[in-house]
């Protein structure tokens, strides 16, 4: 006897039975399906909009992508000034602390600028294309 299986299960291989989609969650009292999958519209516009937060990654549940746009964002300026200033004692001495200082800190600034913009166009590519699933291996529903 064959099952007739909804958007909750699949058939098996033996086709004698009906398999629980992990990506859904089935109500027994209503007989509905709930589809647990992540949005791609609203991925692709936090990436759009919020990525340096990391908002997109922390929506589709990748945290540990999200745990290191929010590292370099908050983390990296705070450091490459300290050792910025660290740097400046030892080098005041060869070359004069004022035109070191600037050029050195132009530097950086526009290193980290160019890091937070390339991870933006790689998330914003990633989620436009549908390329990333979420943290629970779900595909996103693809809906842009």
């Amino acid at each position: 006897q064959k099952c007739v299986c909804s958007d909750c299960f699949y058939a098996t291989n033996s086709y004698k039975s009906c398999a629980y989609q992990r990506c859904w969650k089935y109500d027994k009292t209503t007989q509905t399906c709930k589809d647990l999958r992540k949005d791609q519209r609203t991925a692709f516009l936090l990436s759009l909009f919020l990525s340096a937060l990391g908002a997109a990654n922390f929506y589709v549940e990748q945290y540990t992508m999200a745990g290191f746009q929010l590292a370099i964002l908050v983390l990296l300026p705070p450091l490459a000034i300290i050792l910025l200033c660290c740097a400046a004692l030892i080098i005041d001495r060869c070359v004069p602390f004022e035109r070191w200082l600037g050029v050195t800190f132009l530097i950086i600034v526009l290193m980290w600028i160019a890091l937070m913009v390339l991870w933006w166009v790689a998330d914003f590519l990633m989620f436009a294309e549908n390329e990333r699933s979420a943290g629970d291996g779900c595909p996103l529903v693809a809906n842009l």
